[in-house]
């Protein structure tokens, strides 16, 4: 008897976890995120209405039939839970469908740090020649969802710029290669564990005895199956330092 009252706590505790560890989906998204909800009517001709009973809490963006379909698209505004009706009227009489819609706060973030300053190109180079180095540069941009049930795509936008004035060239994300001078988008990115992480890579070109510096900023960041924005902008500014070398006169002989 004692086995079997230990088994039950502990399926109990399981489903409890589970149940915390369930990914967003239409039935419990996040807030800011945007789900669709389909329903097949009897006739596409009768009127078809969706609301939620509840007053305020999101925006039904759009209600449209899709050839024997009836879709509503929704934006999830604040966390509470709500009731998802639709109504199927023939003029005479009328069928009421309702779903609860749990929804939760969001936990998609998207963060970035600042790299350990770092001396440029020629720190170290025997008699270098020339006035400007190329250094490279590496940022990391990191993603949690805080549930690794929830393993999303996603992407982010952001601009490099340098207050210094280093020239900044070879933009990357990964290994896909960036063109223009920003901003710039990456490709959408992967998760597995609830986390995710990708480099952003950048040359930048300056002065050898002139401090320099890159500035990664985020400008935003979605995850792409329900189009959930960041959850806040905190984390969003990088500074990689590139500090300057000695200047050194060369040496000189009586």
């Amino acid at each position: 008897m004692k086995k079997i009252f230990t088994y039950l706590i502990a399926t109990a505790a399981l489903m409890i976890i589970s149940a915390a560890a369930m990914a967003q989906g239409g039935l419990t998204p996040f807030v800011g995120s945007t789900h669709e909800y389909t329903i097949t009517p009897e006739s596409i001709s009768n009127t078809l209405t969706w609301s939620v009973v509840e007053g305020s809490g999101y925006t039904i963006n759009s209600q449209t039939v899709v050839t024997t379909t009836s879709v509503a698209n929704i934006t999830w505004n604040t966390a509470g839970t709500y009731t998802l009706q639709f109504v199927e009227d023939d003029g005479t009489c009328t069928t009421v469908k309702q779903k609860t819609v749990i929804v939760g706060t969001n936990t998609f973030d998207v963060s970035t740090t600042n790299p350990t300053a770092t001396c440029n190109a020629a720190d170290g180079q025997v008699n270098f020649a020339g006035t400007t180095a190329t250094t490279g540069v590496t940022f990391t941009v990191s993603m949690a969802t805080g549930n690794s049930a929830f393993n999303p795509d996603w992407n982010f936008t952001f601009t490099l710029t340098s207050a210094s004035g280093a020239t900044i060239s070879n933009v990357k994300v990964g290994a896909a290669i960036l063109t223009g001078s920003g901003p710039y988008t990456a490709p959408d990115q992967s998760s597995a564990s609830g986390l995710g992480s990708v480099t952003v890579t950048c040359d930048a070109e300056g002065g050898i005895n002139d401090l320099q510096d890159v500035v990664l900023t985020i400008t935003s960041a979605t995850e792409l199956a329900y189009n959930t924005p960041d959850v806040d902008s905190d984390d969003w500014i990088a500074t990689q330092t590139i500090n300057a070398i000695p200047n050194t006169s060369t040496i000189t002989t009586d």
